[in-house]
């Protein structure tokens, strides 16, 4: 039996489980937001919200038409990778403050943003980035 403290998170499961399943659900809105920034020339940011409360309604409220959502649970642990098309990283801080101010007052919770590049060679290392920098806070 795996002990506690194997579990990456709350999520009981491994870090290498978890970025597994992450890819699998992530890889189809990474490449679409990842084209349009080669073909259109836009910026996108992208937003995780780690929290072990479901947040996804509230974001879907703050969040614009063109803007992607994309929450993943597991275990106890819910992963909300918000997309923000159009949007630098100065405005994406704007976003985040917004929604703290708005949704995350009484929610412990985490997050790390970073804008997108035209091309992500290596999903693996780009998402783990993000949870390392989560398990960091």
């Amino acid at each position: 039996m795996v002990k506690e403290e194997k579990y990456f998170l709350n999520t009981r499961m491994s870090q290498i489980s978890v970025i597994k399943l992450l890819i699998t659900q992530l890889k189809e809105s990474l490449d679409i937001f990842t084209y349009n920034i080669k073909r259109y020339h836009i910026p996108v940011t992208l937003v995780l919200f780690y929290t072990e409360e479901d947040i996804s309604k509230e974001l879907k409220r703050h969040i614009r038409i063109s803007d992607g959502l994309k929450t993943i649970k597991l275990g106890g642990s819910y992963f909300n990778f918000v997309f923000l098309p159009f949007t630098d990283t100065k405005d994406t801080y704007s976003f985040v403050k917004d929604i703290e101010y708005s949704i995350l007052r009484n929610i412990k919770y985490l997050f790390y943003l970073e804008e997108l590049e035209h091309e992500i060679n290596n999903c693996y290392n780009y998402l783990n980035s993000f949870l390392f920098k989560i398990t960091e806070k």
